[in-house]
């Protein structure tokens, strides 16, 4: 963060960016989380959210062991979704997806 000097105002906008940058909410990476329930479907997307994407893996967080189950079982799928989204996007620092890490909550 940008430290405030004694008689310097700093813009609230170089704070907002920082933090919008550093919490996952760059315009194709918000897309992706957007993306996510409509390749899970609406029932499991109650459930089931895109908590971070970080090299070429996605962190899904999940809210029961069924839902868990289900999107393993649809992993490939939802692998294949992500990915063929992805190189719809402009953004070109977002690398493929390989893999799918679940965190259950």
């Amino acid at each position: 963060m940008a430290k405030a000097k004694k008689g310097k105002v700093t813009p609230i906008s170089v704070f907002a960016d920082k933090f919008l940058s550093k919490n996952f909410f760059n315009s194709d990476e918000y897309a992706l989380r957007v993306y996510f329930s409509e390749v899970v479907g609406p029932k499991l997307s109650k459930y089931a959210q895109i908590v971070k994407h970080s090299k070429n893996t996605v962190y899904i967080s999940v809210k029961s062991a069924v839902v868990k189950n289900e999107i393993m079982l649809s992993r490939r799928k939802i692998i294949k979704s992500i990915n063929e989204f992805l190189g719809t996007t402009d953004d070109k620092h977002i690398e493929k997806i390989k893999d799918i890490k679940i965190v259950q909550y």
